[in-house]
């Protein structure tokens, strides 16, 4: 059996304080309409006094369609858009998502994953280290427990910069996140949080079908990181985008 990615790492039961902190949740999206309205939905049913603590940023990353959201939202929701759609630009959208992101605390997820109230109230209240990058536990839809997932995090705006962000030059390819893990590791203490997230992977249009994991083409990832030289840094808000405007949103 594979062994998980994270089994190396210590399981972090963080105590709460009495003062909330504001937390973004800053979320890529494609092509998943029907599951970023679920999403809100969900959001929504969080009580007034957890959303008062939150906001988010959703990136469409090229979308055929353009992306919706409703008049009426849970919390402060800031909509961008990539101006052209490449293939597994999540890479870009995250990007866009902490470069637009207040400073403070921020949970990076994909888009089939469902943060529940008590996750989101312990991310919340939760005294967190700043110099240390969470990743956080998980379960399926169903209850069955899952490895942490290897590409949704909790750390702060700095950090994420810190680590430099991450680097577009892989972007149209699939499977550049264990490159990231790598680059998190070399900068900061990493943890896994006891708070779970709960996924949603094919269910409805929640994951991304049009276009293929794992093809001879995403070999390339392993000659760009060979590439690098001693002063590489990573390539980052490279791709054109603008914020949605509230005619657009508002349906």
């Amino acid at each position: 059996m594979k062994v998980p990615w994270c089994a190396h790492l210590p399981v972090a039961n963080v105590p709460n304080g009495a003062e909330p902190k504001p937390v973004t949740f800053i979320v890529p999206y494609y092509e998943n309409p029907d599951f970023l309205r679920q999403q809100l939905a969900w959001w929504s049913t969080y009580p007034e006094w957890l959303r008062s603590s939150l906001s988010a940023i959703v990136i469409d990353d090229g979308s055929p369609a353009r992306t919706r959201l409703p008049e009426k939202l849970p919390f402060p929701i800031r909509l961008f858009r990539i101006e052209v759609d490449v293939r597994w630009n999540w890479l870009a959208a995250r990007n866009i998502g902490f470069h637009h992101a207040p400073d403070g605390w921020c949970l990076v997820t994909d888009i089939d994953h469902v943060v529940p109230e008590s996750t989101a109230t312990a991310l919340v209240y939760g005294r967190h280290d700043a110099s240390v990058i969470y990743g956080l536990s998980r379960v399926e839809f169903d209850g069955t427990k899952l490895a942490a997932h290897p590409n949704s995090w909790f750390l702060t705006r700095e950090m994420f910069w810190k680590v430099g962000g991450y680097d577009e030059t892989m972007s149209g390819f699939y499977g550049s996140d264990g490159d990231w893990r790598r680059r998190l590791a070399a900068t900061a203490p990493m943890q896994i949080l006891s708070d779970r997230l709960v996924r949603h992977e094919h269910q409805g249009d929640s994951s991304t079908t049009r276009y293929l994991r794992k093809q001879p083409e995403d070999s390339a990832i392993g000659r760009i990181v060979a590439a690098r030289g001693k002063n590489w840094r990573p390539k980052t808000l490279s791709f054109p985008y603008h914020q949605v405007t509230a005619e657009v949103v508002c349906q």
